[in-house]
């Protein structure tokens, strides 16, 4: 058919059909009798999708790659409809300006107020749809910009190479033209210049390997682009790494999973060492060590004669507190009536100016009488305590007054013997009654006076006073030598059982040797855990090593491919580095965060543990990466290494 049977078929006026013909979109056939242009049908379906296109606003670029088959229809206009949608977003802020301007009732609107509107509203819309559709855009110059096909002949000299070349560009309907010979061509295709590269390839079911060849844009359209040559080149990257992780995501699966159960098991060690290490700080204040004066065979701790020089120096020292100190005397009514019957013979008494003097005695176990407590009744010159048997014993009950005869034993030849001496009576005011405990280590005394006032009475009587029995806590375990060496120059000593008995208190128990033993355990578990902590970080950055270096050999070709392609050697090794570091610092974040679920370390920790792990891992991938390159392309794409 003619011209103008194709302007009625197509709706197109005769100089646009003769735009397109010079364009290259078509060529139609001439009639040989009078070179008129004679169009099939072929033609007329070329140029009413031309028509449909230039209607959806297509640029006459990407048309021409379509007619070329270079992009498949469907994604030249998915392309499209992406341009269309961005620019529908940027028409709809326009009208909304425009509506508020034609709202105004102003004849001279406020200009600066609509720029600075306008300003914020690309500032706050823009970057990031202009960065999708950077990305989008270079995406689809990515996805034209390599094509490859089999060659039906052996490629093995230049001339081969060209035969093949010219003879898919004669199967495709474009122009060819051969730039550059060699084993990496550079040729026009069309409008475009590209570079080729051969590869042998085995195809299955296939024993004799096929000859594939590659083609890459040399030249994109970046010129006219108003993205920049960095970013383009940081997109290119990102689409690249996302395209070879999903194309080799067993891999990269594999990559990811290797990496979280490292991280794992590198979190429980670390959990562990930061455990013992704290065990070793808390352990001093969770494990008291308490002592307790004895005499010398270790057979008594109460009942004793203990020097008041042993106990100011006890009292004097900063590392040794809550000393529990009480004195024993021996109790009889005064000569006046008795109070009950049964109120005759001896009874102890007892000074004492902690509770803890008595085992288990606590607060509650004390019925006082109104007014007082236990700080008052420290303090009182006056008043005891009496025990519930012995209230019932002899009538006595809180609030009575009742004056005792008292004594005491003293100490006789070397202290083993004892010598009874009497004391001054003194009268009293039962200020409470409290509960026997069955069994309690030291008995149940049955009259408790303050401490003080059984030193006052000492020296009332021109006495020397002796404790009878002393108890205390070591207040800083981790200088347990230094409380020792204190209590050395104190004058007691480590007990030594078969000693000769005697009432002398001199000898000394710590309770220390679970705490000794705890510790050292500790510190032995937190010295091993820290000495082999080098060789873990060591066998991490092996690992970063060995696993890029076994999954690279296989990609050996892809990346002699991109290198004979002219793609950068610095950039391919990022490529490739980057693939492998992903799923490993993904898989590294998933491994810490089971070690957090798994309380193993807290969220402060697991930050670190992941960060360390990267640190060793991409040294070691590094490593293996930079070994990787260092091959003969020429070789590999050759099959000869």
């Amino acid at each position: 058919m003619n011209t103008k049977q194709a302007e009625e078929l197509t709706g197109m006026s005769r100089q646009n059909i003769r735009y397109y013909e010079r364009m290259g979109l078509l060529e139609p056939a001439r009639d040989d009798s009078n070179a008129y242009r004679d169009y099939s049908e072929e033609d007329i379906r070329r140029l009413k999708l031309i028509r449909m296109l230039r209607m959806l606003d297509m640029p006459l670029k990407e048309i021409q790659d379509v007619i070329n088959e270079n992009v498949s229809l469907k994604e030249a206009v998915e392309h499209q409809r992406e341009v269309l949608q961005t620019r529908q977003k940027q028409l709809g802020a326009a009208i909304e300006v425009c509506t508020s301007i034609s709202r105004e009732k102003a004849d001279r609107p406020d200009v600066d107020s609509y720029l600075l509107r306008m300003e914020t509203m690309e500032r706050n819309g823009g970057i990031f749809a202009r960065f999708v559709d950077d990305y989008k855009q270079v995406v689809h110059e990515e996805q034209e910009r390599k094509f490859a096909f089999y060659a039906d002949i052996p490629v093995n000299t230049a001339g081969a190479f060209e035969k093949v070349l010219r003879k898919y560009a004669a199967d495709t309907g474009r122009k060819f033209r051969l730039l550059k010979k060699g084993k990496y061509p550079e040729f026009l295709l069309g409008t475009e210049i590209y570079t080729a590269v051969r590869v042998l390839e085995r195809r299955k079911g296939d024993d004799d390997p096929a000859v594939k060849i590659i083609c890459e844009k040399k030249e994109s359209d970046q010129k006219h682009s108003r993205i920049s040559g960095k970013r383009r080149k940081i997109f290119q990257g990102i689409h690249i790494i996302g395209k070879n992780i999903r194309r080799y995501r067993r891999k990269s699966i594999l990559n990811l999973v290797l990496s979280m159960l490292a991280v794992m098991i590198l979190a429980f060690y670390l959990g562990n060492m930061g455990s013992t290490r704290r065990m070793l700080t808390e352990m001093p204040e969770t494990l008291d060590i308490s002592g307790e004066i004895w005499n010398m065979c270790g057979k008594m701790n109460h009942g004793l004669f203990i020097s008041y020089r042993v106990a100011d120096d006890l009292y004097a020292s900063s590392l040794i507190g809550n000393i529990a100190e009480s004195s024993e005397l021996i109790g009889s009514f005064s000569p006046a009536p008795p109070v009950a019957e049964g109120s005759e013979g001896e009874f102890s008494v007892t000074g004492i100016n902690r509770m803890e003097c008595l085992e288990g005695m606590d607060v509650s176990d004390i019925s006082w009488i109104d007014g007082m407590d236990w700080e008052l009744f420290q303090r009182s010159a006056d008043t005891c305590l009496i025990s519930a048997a012995f209230a019932e014993k002899t009538g006595l009950s809180a609030g009575d007054h009742v004056t005792f005869d008292l004594a005491r034993y003293s100490q006789g030849l070397a202290g083993v013997t004892l010598t009874r001496e009497e004391l001054k009576p003194r009268t009293f005011t039962a200020a409470g009654v409290y509960q026997d405990e069955p069994g309690r280590d030291g008995g149940n005394p049955e009259v408790l006076l303050p401490l003080d006032v059984v030193k006052d009475i000492y020296e009332e009587n021109d006495k020397v006073y002796f404790a009878s029995s002393l108890s205390f806590q070591v207040t800083d375990p981790m200088k347990l030598d230094e409380v020792k060496q204190e209590l050395s120059d104190a004058g007691l000593k480590e007990i030594i059982y078969g000693s000769p008995d005697s009432y002398v208190g001199i000898g000394v128990k710590l309770s220390d040797s679970v705490f000794i033993r705890s510790m050292e355990s500790a510190d032995r578990s937190r010295a091993l855990l820290e000495s082999f902590l080098p060789f873990i970080f060591l066998i991490v950055a092996a690992a970063g090593y060995i696993i890029p270096s076994l999954l690279f050999q296989s990609r050996r070709e892809e990346y002699a491919v991109m290198r004979a392609l002219g793609t950068g050697k610095r950039f391919c090794s990022l490529i490739f580095y980057m693939e492998h570091m992903l799923p490993a610092m993904a898989g590294a974040l998933l491994g810490a965060a089971a070690g957090v679920l798994a309380g193993a370390l807290g969220i402060a920790e697991a930050i670190p543990v992941w960060g360390i792990y990267l640190l060793f891992y991409m040294a070691g991938a590094a490593a293996a990466m930079w070994r990787f390159g260092r091959f003969s392309i020429a070789a590999v794409l050759a099959h000869r290494d």
